[in-house]
């Protein structure tokens, strides 16, 4: 396994700054965004988008980095707009990555439920039941399959509370029509914590094939008066069960990419990336067998 986090995540302003110091606290790829949306409103072009992935590019390929998914914005929606989807494929396919991060359509409205919604995101406004969504993001994902052909590209969508797909079997339900290669699952415990874990070792049995690469950071409840409150733990600490995790990975014999996303605020980027990829490393390196109880 590998052991990586996001690049905007190390807090620096300069991209080949924040490679050094991201390989010092152990990472050997980072996740990378970059906003071919913006196609749809002119706020920029494909020349320019892979313009910037050939310098990204350049400077991950000096570092020794590698790409472990690329988030350009991409929706299921965006099956109405080729010119996007055929523009992220083509930034992927410059970096040399293959997994485009994505996520299902949620079931809450988008923002929380005071938000302001603009027309592009309107539709998500938490009015809609989940038979809906699973109907529309399966004939959307066909379509974004078909357009993207010509391209090495997998769409990995995360799971995350608040979106209508947020377990693996609840992904597994719409991917499993696809084949493994061109869609994926990113894992992300912490969220599951919230909504959809089933079950840690049973969750990785179930993705099989389809897991791409997992998100690490965990979750816990606090009681606060009569309510239970969600609050971000430390991989250790949380929930979800980080060496059942990572035994039922080995069990897989996956060899994918473990991401820090630790969303713990007030903490140093040492403590959450440096400190969370040593807790990983320990539990790969170990010998030791982690089962449910």
């Amino acid at each position: 396994m590998k052991f990586g986090t996001q690049l905007g995540s190390l807090g620096k302003h300069d991209r080949r700054e924040a490679l050094e110091y991201g390989k010092s606290l152990g990472c050997q790829g980072l996740e990378v965004g970059l906003g071919a949306d913006g196609l749809r409103t002119g706020a920029t072009t494909l020349a320019a988008l892979v313009a910037e992935a050939e310098a990204m590019r350049r400077d991950f390929e000096a570092a020794g980095l590698e790409f472990i998914s690329l988030s350009s914005g991409l929706m299921l929606k965006h099956a109405d707009y080729p010119e996007v989807v055929r523009a992220s494929c083509e930034c992927a396919q410059v970096l040399g990555v293959r997994a485009l991060r994505m996520f299902f359509s949620p079931h809450v409205r988008w923002g929380g439920p005071n938000s302001v919604l603009p027309d592009w995101l309107s539709d998500f406004d938490g009015t809609r039941d989940a038979r809906h969504w699973l109907k529309t993001d399966a004939e959307n994902l066909a379509r974004l399959v078909d357009l993207s052909e010509s391209y090495d590209v997998r769409f990995v969508f995360e799971l995350h509370h608040g979106y209508t797909i947020n377990s693996a079997s609840g992904a597994m339900r719409l991917l499993e029509r696809f084949p493994a290669e061109r869609v994926g699952i990113l894992m992300d415990p912490g969220n599951m914590v919230f909504e959809g874990n089933e079950g840690w070792r049973n969750s990785v049995q179930i993705m099989g094939e389809y897991l791409d690469y997992i998100h690490c950071k965990n979750g816990a409840f606090r009681r606060e008066g009569d309510r239970w409150i969600q609050e971000w733990a430390s991989l250790s600490e949380g929930i979800a069960r980080f060496p059942e995790i990572i035994t039922a990975l080995k069990d897989l014999g996956w060899e994918g990419y473990l991401s820090i996303e630790d969303l713990r605020p007030g903490l140093s980027v040492e403590e959450k990336v440096g400190e969370g990829i040593a807790y990983l490393r320990d539990l790969v390196e170990s010998e030791g067998r982690y089962m449910p109880t």
